[in-house]
């Protein structure tokens, strides 16, 4: 059954549509397409080959958090600072209302959660989201998933991220099994990339071709290192001649391969100095996507409150609004959010947004 929403945003109208197998948003100057069976998403203008600055209608993607601590990974790196101690969750009654206060041209909720058995209504949340045409993603790290709790999450999930580990990555390829033995297509590895991490990343990146746990899995994806939390000072970012170096391994051995959009820019300078065809370098940049916090996504922290994203909590003067009712009034046209949105537009470089937060991650 078909279900159509309308919205008055901005002096435009619009209308969102939520298929079984699809959400379709039109608008005169923002329309976008997202397809639930394979995550196949586009977005455009009044015409085909606009590209839309920030979406009119709310986010597209929301990362929440349900859980701080109750951690069983205590990752080296954790930008959070979460450890093994009691959690603090997010409820089912509060993720509701969240959900409640979204526009419902949201298509997909990407969760933080620091243990599969942490809250123990992560699986009701995401049943809570399939029932509102909303398709849920998780990263985990493996350590603590049981053949139940991976059979439910299959059912629910369009995607979901193992993160590798130095430490054990047979927890990580046993995992990646699992999932892609369960059907799940779109089964990813997260590798954070760092100068410490590096040679560990070539080392998945082998294992990928000869491990035969990985034969199903669809990409690798990497995860650009930002100076917070337990990586703060003991981690640093590669530069951008080894991050192109990394992608060139990565075609040279045509292996699919996905980042951040942290990683954007380092990325699209890689693409340009290659020596592929101009038309091919155009291909790829067209499906990079650079900063999107506050214009294309939001986070929302385990306190029900928004920041432009997981990495700006915290950090300066950074703003945190509580989600009322209405997002869109309450949050997305908050005019320190709009000033956030302007100033990422405003300071890209060819079309590439660069970070606001931490601009010593850019190139």
């Amino acid at each position: 059954m078909t279900q159509m929403h309308e919205y008055d945003v901005d002096g435009e109208h619009f209308v969102v549509l939520d298929f079984s197998d699809r959400k379709v948003v039109k608008g005169k100057n923002y329309n976008s397409l997202f397809r639930k069976t394979d995550g196949f998403f586009a977005r455009w203008g009044a015409r085909s080959e606009d590209d839309p600055p920030f979406s009119p209608i709310g986010p597209e993607i929301l990362d929440i958090e349900i859980s701080v601590n109750g951690c069983p990974n205590g990752c080296r790196f954790c930008y959070k600072n979460n450890k093994a101690t009691a959690p603090t969750n997010m409820s089912l009654d509060t993720f509701k209302r969240i959900l409640a206060a979204m526009p419902k041209a949201l298509t997909q909720i990407a969760f933080g959660i620091t243990g599969v058995q942490t809250n123990p209504d992560f699986i009701p949340m995401m049943r809570h989201c399939r029932n509102q045409g909303i398709i849920p993603n998780f990263t985990l790290s493996g350590i603590d998933l049981t053949d139940a709790i991976a059979k439910e999450c299959a059912s629910l999930i369009g995607a979901v991220a193992v993160s590798a580990y130095q430490s054990d990555k047979t927890v990580c390829y046993d995992t990646v099994k699992k999932f892609t033995d369960l059907g799940i297509k779109q089964t990813n590895i997260h590798l954070m990339v760092s100068k410490e991490t590096l040679p560990f990343v070539y080392e998945v990146l082998e294992d990928r071709q000869k491990d035969a746990r990985l034969a199903n899995m669809n990409a690798i994806v990497f995860l650009g290192l930002k100076p917070k939390g337990r990586a703060r000072g003991e981690f640093h970012p590669i530069s951008t001649d080894e991050y192109a170096k990394l992608i060139d391994y990565c075609f040279e051995h045509k292996l699919m391969i996905g980042f951040d959009s942290c990683s954007a820019p380092k990325f699209e300078m890689a693409v340009k100095a290659s020596d592929m065809t101009d038309e091919r370098k155009q291909s790829l940049i067209e499906c990079s996507e650079s900063c999107e916090s506050s214009l294309f996504s939001a986070y929302i922290n385990v306190n029900g409150q928004y920041c432009h994203c997981s990495f700006a909590e915290g950090e300066g003067q950074q703003i945190m609004l509580p989600v009322q009712d209405d997002f869109l009034k309450s949050v997305w046209y908050h005019p320190e959010v709009m000033a956030f949105r302007k100033k990422l537009i405003d300071n890209s470089v060819a079309g590439c947004r660069r970070c606001q937060i931490f601009p010593e991650i850019n190139p």
